[in-house]
């Protein structure tokens, strides 16, 4: 089971997503969770990058505000 990034079309984002069914619909339902909760992850991820600022300096009412840059954060989400 995969979920990848095919293209990003403006606001739009395209995941394919590949998932094996199983013998039992147990596992096939578990393997579908597992491969939906991975595209809701690819899209969180790529909506966060959003509001990523580009990293330069701002003033903000005569102070500087400056970027640490990127870093690894944990969220939690619907998806794991």
């Amino acid at each position: 089971m995969a979920a990848k990034i095919i293209r990003k079309e403006g606001k739009k984002l395209i995941i394919e997503i590949t998932v094996d069914l199983e013998d039992s619909m147990l596992d096939s339902g578990e393997a579908i969770q597992e491969t939906v909760n991975e595209a809701g992850n690819l899209a969180t991820e790529e909506a966060l990058k959003q509001f990523d600022s580009p990293g330069e300096a701002l003033e903000i009412e005569g102070k500087p505000w400056r970027s640490k840059g990127q870093e690894e954060k944990f969220y939690q989400t619907p998806y794991g």
